[in-house]
């Protein structure tokens, strides 16, 4: 079987490039001793005039800068400020200052161009080249051990009333309703981010945990632990790889999971603790999968409950998202391109909380919660296109089975 996860938020620890940094002028000398100046003093050279000359004299013998630079440098550092950033050399800042600029502007002519049914913005990868994003927040490595291991027990949902446990609350599967979303109806925990720890698949798992523990008991969703699975789950890889529904598995074996405040997160993984592991917060008696390669069936699904989805999330594009309907389309070069993802390459995890089936004019989409934190996407969320051409939907979405938990 395909190894799905993780992207991740894998810790950004970049050392400075040994080639020179893209200059802010003709001179990168220049342009260097200008980002020193301002890192040491803040003091921020005047812009030039229209005309060429210096509104002002040189400040330091650096002479000004032009009015458009002056503009970018105090955004990024804005930027810098608002996502807690600081780097340990000032050739270091001009380069990450360089990588900004051209994302901002990368950001800004797609956004222009209009033919995005999205909207692209600045987050927390800002400073990041795409190769760096991938480097750091995707992991491309198959899982070593039991590639191809199956559930010991699958079902699909095919009845009409599906599992006696669920009760009352939850529709017949031929009573799908045109929209759902378990957000808004207070069973979906906040958004949470997996920073720096390949954990992905853990976060998908645990939020399906929590919603359907909520549904079932009809009650506001514990807030679980994440940093037990990545300690303790031997299935998977901790902060380097893992598959939702072997994480679940691992809950079911295990006897449960436990709250988010006995077992906090670390963003890193260590020794499992068994004391912190009890009490057992939630069970797990069994988890299922829906069929692949069908919308139709993972709709009828997060009808009754969230469920956890592998995704491709390496397309540019992605990681500069904000809000609207993301379609895997993407602006290269001026020209519209895309599909920029497919189910060859699932890197990512995510829950679906929710749809759009129709009477919207945004079109059909999902909605998915993203474990990037509240800065990313519409606060931690994505609407991701839904019943697209490709049978293994969008950025392969049922390209393998998504999971969910019985509680």
């Amino acid at each position: 079987m395909q190894r799905p996860p993780c992207t991740t938020t894998t810790s950004i620890h970049i050392r400075p490039s040994k080639r020179p940094a893209m200059p802010l002028s003709s001179s990168p000398s220049l342009a260097l001793a200008l980002l020193a100046l301002v890192t040491l003093t803040g003091v921020l050279p005047l812009a030039s005039s229209s005309r060429g000359h210096g509104v002002a004299a040189t400040t330091n013998g650096v002479p000004p800068l032009e009015k458009h630079e002056l503009l970018m440098l105090e955004r990024f550092h804005g930027w810098m400020a608002e996502h807690g950033r600081s780097y340990a050399t000032a050739e270091e800042k001009l380069r990450r200052f360089e990588i900004y600029r051209r994302n901002v502007e990368f950001i800004e002519a797609a956004n222009r161009d209009g033919r995005l049914t999205y909207t692209l913005g600045e987050n927390a990868f800002t400073d990041l080249t795409h190769e760096e994003f991938l480097a750091t927040h995707t992991n491309r490595a198959p899982r070593p051990e039991e590639e191809d291991e199956e559930p010991e027990e699958e079902t699909v949902i095919t009845t009409r009333a599906g599992h006696v446990s669920e009760g009352p609350y939850l529709p017949a599967v031929d009573k799908v309703p045109d929209r759902v979303n378990w957000t808004a109806e207070g069973k979906v925990t906040e958004v949470k981010n997996q920073r720096h720890c390949g954990s992905c698949w853990a976060f998908a798992a645990v939020a399906v945990i929590e919603s359907a523990y909520a549904i079932a008991k009809r009650v506001q969703p514990p807030v679980l632990s994440e940093q037990e699975l990545i300690d303790c789950d031997s299935y998977d890889s901790g902060c380097s790889s893992g598959l939702s529904w072997s994480a679940m598995k691992w809950v079911k074996k295990h006897g449960g999971i436990a709250l988010d405040s006995q077992y906090p997160y670390k963003q890193r993984k260590d020794a499992c603790q068994e004391k912190k592991r009890l009490p057992h917060a939630v069970s797990v008696r069994d988890f299922e999968f829906v069929k692949k390669k069908s919308e139709e069936e993972l709709m009828k699904a997060v009808a009754r409950r969230p469920v956890a989805v592998g995704f491709d999330s390496n397309d540019n594009c992605f990681r500069h998202y904000t809000h609207g309907v993301y379609n895997s389309m993407c602006i290269k070069n001026g020209e519209l391109v895309g599909p920029a993802c497919s189910g060859n390459n699932l890197t990512h995890d995510m829950a679906i909380v929710g749809y759009v089936g129709k009477g919207n004019d945004k079109g059909k989409y999902w909605i998915a919660k993203n474990s990037w934190g509240k800065g990313w996407g519409q606060k931690g969320y994505v609407w991701l296109k839904k019943d697209v051409a490709d049978p293994e939907g969008l950025c392969g979405i049922v390209a393998t089975r998504p999971s969910y938990p019985i509680v």
